[in-house]
């Protein structure tokens, strides 16, 4: 499956954020850090994820997976630069939460959408010329 590179609309932030107070489940993906490779293989029940880079110089990079695996290649995507690199996953889960403030769009009704539950983690690696030499993860954190 080929990963399309997207970037956040200010709509989907929002949106997103709104449902960010229901998490409830923590992402425990399976990172690794291979070569010039950051790849991610998330736990069953999650989709949509998101995987954003980013290091010296201004380097950033984000990919989207609708259900596979996000992968991203420092070397393909510029990111050439020794230094310190974050990276950060963002996902979906199968679990909805209900809108616990509801309001009235002045479409006759009350909105009572839901949304899946989002979770992420992140962490942090040394590369050079696009290879990575070392690695710690932080902490796992709910969105």
């Amino acid at each position: 499956m080929k990963a399309k590179i997207l970037g956040w609309t200010t709509a989907g932030v929002l949106a997103f954020s709104a449902m960010s107070a229901f998490a409830s489940d923590s992402l425990n993906a399976k990172v690794t850090l291979r070569g010039s490779e950051v790849h991610v293989k998330l736990p069953s029940g999650f989709t949509n994820a998101t995987l954003s880079i980013s290091g010296p110089n201004g380097f950033y990079a984000q990919v989207f997976s609708k259900t596979g695996s996000p992968s991203i290649d420092l070397i393909r995507a510029g990111g050439t630069t020794e230094g310190q690199y974050t990276y950060e996953i963002t996902a979906a889960s199968s679990q909805q939460a209900v809108n616990d403030n509801p309001m009235d769009n002045g479409r006759g009704g009350v909105d009572k959408s839901a949304g899946a539950v989002g979770a992420s983690t992140s962490g942090s690696f040394h590369a050079s010329g696009g290879i990575i030499s070392s690695a710690a993860m932080a902490d796992i954190k709910e969105q």
